[in-house]
């Protein structure tokens, strides 16, 4: 303020402050400067609270919020406004407002009580710019204060401190934690100012960083913290949990080599005192059949003595009824004592060490609800010895006791379940994998591995339910298993695949023999309670050999499986070391197949002409996918194989429209039959002819004769058919006579051609023989288009003597590399014909 009024040579400079309030803006005088003689205005009531519309300064009220300047002689001003500058012997003044963040925060004004002045543009101008440094000021101002507010409730613990350790300043959670400076090893950090220095001090971790303070010499540190408590408590305890898995892997190592026994409750005993370090003793009793608690193992105490001890349910010691562990003290045990008879008394006294005993941690252990067995935890120095972490690790421990009874009491049908697979009855994998390693230990090259996959299944759970697939199922195995002999083994796998051991081969050949017996039992008519079914399998055959694994065998057999789902299902096909690297291509090729299906680079169009016979030119043109990367008679089954096709046919569909653009033929699109069958592929093909602006008869969908017949769900392609015709789509029968269309079925079909299939027309001979059976089946099948008033196009002619035979048979379209290869649109034609 001293700056600003010397500076503008007035005798006060002064801050007041505006707020908005319901009814009016408020004025009040928050810092003040007076020249030497002149009376301060700072206390003075009036200039509190002054409302500014209701006090008469509404004229100053509308200039601030307009962002102009109220100023000059006081003498000047509206009569309301001068009593109360007059009271303060103001005779010229000059004020700006002041905004922050865009709204009007107060006014900046100067005073000059000796004079009457008109304040230049320049002194306004100095006033204005001392105005917006104020705003800069309370920007920062506020800004220190979200941060000093925000350090303050974070839950880090951070101070400054100087060189002895005392906070200059501290958040709320160091002055919570801290009431007296925590003892830091400061020197670390002063030694080296202006580099963090890391130390963990007590309970909590610190960064230590030396700075300048605010004298010359003068070093303070910064310190932040982290209260590691939360931290090394979760450690602890999962350190404690660790230990717990640790020691039960033990006993369970133990249980499976040596079988059950009552040993493990000494295990699971000593593993529990290993787990619970406050536990210094402890014993293990257990409900027998004869109705009392016996004492099986002891710690710390001597358990052939407890031996004699017979506990009934209703003794206290062992029915304290409480349902999870509980700590009980020296008292609670006296009274309990006091309650047995003279000779349980004296043994636990003596065997026991009764007296000597601070603390008992009871857990009961329960077994289908029923409170079967007591783990007792003993400690014999302090009463409060157990925490609650010792509670919830000794009652894991009870509910491992549990488990342990459970398998004593179930010891044969656990064994069965192990082992066994509960739907079907049949060895499980583990026991199957046991069993071909003895039998490849003992004789590798009589030992072959047959691995089934069901086919269909699927097909029964989507139609009648899983519990009909069950049934499937159930009803394979006992087939399987009657099929075999009785020295092999048939074993689920799990899901809809089975395992099968051969053992004493002398040949490979017998494998393929006793796999071509289950394909024909597993294709054998299966009649069940709601249909009868008739499913295939496919069969990987893998042969032992000397240290194989049985891993590798199993890994044999699966690759072959695929192999034979690959070649068609219902076969079986065995192992052969070059499937591993067919299986690593088709990986490869899926998954840049997925990537060019996604980008589209590797993937283009080539197009094959139809040729009028006659004139020799194009008709029309097929379109036909090609990638850089394989051959369509590769990559087109891969598709299939693993649900591409649709999307694979989505792709040729728009490209084929989209360069359709660039010619003025009608364009020939082959269509799979999973296509068809999905209800929205007419909607795809209207929408892919909109995007392209073709015309709809200019466009020409093949389809194979296989994808009239009706699927093993009964789902028809008939609605398809109609809704394409409906668009103005063309329709032909690709590869017709490959298939088998019924003539009274074919009649009805809503297609406007078909295309002999090429195998017809290589088959004519060359030169053709007119009197062979393949000219009279081709002369049968162009004079069924003409009686059903179909386009007929003849595929794959390669010579003239051939194109001669139709011509003359009265084919007019024809295809094939005599008239044209496929290759890529350009301007001089395309495959040679132009």
């Amino acid at each position: 303020m001293r700056g600003l009024g010397e500076a503008l040579e007035a005798d006060r400079a002064y801050l007041f402050r505006l707020k908005e309030e319901a009814d009016d803006w408020y004025a009040t005088q928050l810092a003040e400067w007076a020249a030497e003689g002149v009376a301060p205005q700072i206390a003075n009531p009036d200039l509190k609270r002054v409302p500014m519309a209701k006090g008469g300064y509404g004229r100053w009220l509308r200039a601030f919020l307009e962002n102009r300047t109220i100023s000059g002689p006081v003498r000047t001003f509206p009569q309301e406004e001068r009593p109360l500058l007059e009271a303060q012997d103001i005779r010229s003044l000059l004020a700006v407002p002041v905004f922050w963040e865009g709204r009007l925060w107060g006014f900046l004004g100067v005073d000059d009580c000796r004079r009457e002045r008109a304040f230049s543009t320049e002194e306004e101008a100095f006033l204005r710019t001392g105005a917006e440094v104020l705003a800069l000021v309370l920007d920062l101002v506020e800004r220190h204060h979200h941060l000093e507010r925000l350090l303050d409730q974070a839950p880090l613990y951070l101070a400054r401190l100087d060189s002895e350790g005392r906070p200059l300043w501290a958040n709320l959670a160091f002055r919570s934690a801290f009431p007296s400076p925590p003892p830091l090893p400061l020197g670390q950090a002063l030694a080296r100012p202006g580099e963090a220095v890391r130390v963990q001090a007590g309970q909590a971790e610190w960064r230590l960083l030396a700075t300048q303070g605010p004298g010359e010499e003068a070093l303070e540190v910064l310190a932040l913290g982290v209260d590691l408590r939360e931290r090394l408590e979760a450690r602890a305890r999962e350190a404690r949990w660790a230990l717990f898995r640790q020691n039960l892997l033990r006993v369970y190592e133990t249980l499976m080599a040596e079988g059950v026994s009552d040993s493990l409750f000494g295990l699971i005993l000593e593993a529990a005192l290993e787990t619970v370090p406050h536990a210094q003793a402890g014993s293990v009793a257990v409900l027998k059949e004869d109705g009392y608690y016996h004492f099986v193992a002891a710690k710390g105490y001597d358990l052939q003595a407890l031996r004699q001890v017979r506990l009934h349910p209703h003794e206290p010691l062992a029915l304290t009824a409480h349902p999870k562990a509980q700590v009980f003290t020296q008292e609670d045990l006296r009274r309990f004592h006091e309650r047995l008879d003279p000779e349980k008394r004296r043994v636990f006294e003596e065997a026991g060490r009764t007296r000597e005993i601070r603390a008992i941690l009871s857990v009961p252990v329960y077994l289908a609800g029923e409170r079967k067995a007591f783990l007792y935890l003993d400690n014999f120095e302090r009463e409060n010895a157990f925490t609650p972490l010792d509670l919830e690790l000794a009652e894991a421990f009870a509910s491992q006791l549990g488990l342990l009874l459970r398998r004593l009491e179930l010891e044969g049908k656990l064994q069965h379940l192990a082992y066994h697979d509960p739907l079907t009855g049949l060895p499980n994998r583990l026991f199957f994998l046991e069993k071909l390693a003895q039998a490849l230990k003992e004789r590798p090259e009589g030992t072959a591995l047959l691995y089934l996959d069901l086919d269909g299944l699927k097909l029964v759970n989507d139609l009648d339910g899983h519990a009909a697939g069950d049934e499937v199922i159930r009803a394979v195995a006992a087939r399987l298993r009657a099929a075999l002999c009785p020295r092999d083994m048939v074993a689920r796998q799990g899901g809809d695949e089975f395992l099968v051991l051969l053992q004493g081969l002398r040949h490979p050949e017998e494998a393929a023999r006793v796999a071509e017996r289950l394909l024909e039992t597993v294709h054998l008519p299966l009649p069940l309670s709601r249909r009868t079914y008739r499913l295939t399998t496919s069969i990987g055959i893998a042969l032992g050999g000397a240290g194989l694994p049985p891993e590798e065998l199993l890994k044999r057999a699966d690759l072959a499986l695929y192999h034979a789902k690959a070649e068609g299902k219902n076969r079986m096909a065995f192992y052969e070391a070059h499937l591993q690297e067919r299986l690593r291509r088709e990986m490869g090729l899926l998954e840049a197949l997925h990537k060019a299906l996604k980008q589209g680079g590797d993937l283009h169009l080539v197009y094959q002409p139809i040729v009028d016979l006659r004139t020799k030119e194009a008709v029309a043109l097929e379109a036909l996918l090609r990638w850089r990367l394989a051959p369509p008679a590769e990559f087109v089954p891969l598709a299939e194989r693993h649900g591409l096709a649709a999307e694979l046919g989505r792709f040729v569909l728009r490209r084929a429209l989209a360069e359709a653009r660039a010619h003025a033929l009608p364009v020939h699109v082959n269509v799979s039959p999973k296509e068809l069958l999905d209800p929205s592929f007419p909607a795809q093909v209207a929408e892919a002819l909109e995007e392209s602006g073709v015309a709809p008869e200019r466009l020409v969908l093949e389809i194979t004769e296989s994808a009239l017949i009706p699927d093993e769900r009964g789902r028809d392609a008939g609605q398809a058919l109609e809704a394409l015709k409906r668009l103005g789509v063309r329709l032909y029968l690709d590869d017709f006579g490959r298939g088998h269309s019924s003539l009274a079925r074919l009649a009805h079909l809503p297609v406007d051609g078909l295309k002999l299939d090429q195998a017809f027309t290589q088959a004519l001979g060359s030169p053709p023989d007119p009197e062979g059976p393949a000219a009279r089946v081709v002369a049968a099948v162009f004079a069924l288009a003409q009686a059903l008033g179909l386009q007929a196009v003849a595929e794959g002619i390669e010579d003239e003597a051939t194109l001669a035979h139709l011509k003359a048979l009265g084919f007019a379209l024809g295809q094939g590399f005599l008239l044209g290869r496929p290759g890529p649109i350009s301007p001089k034609g395309i495959g040679g014909v132009s």
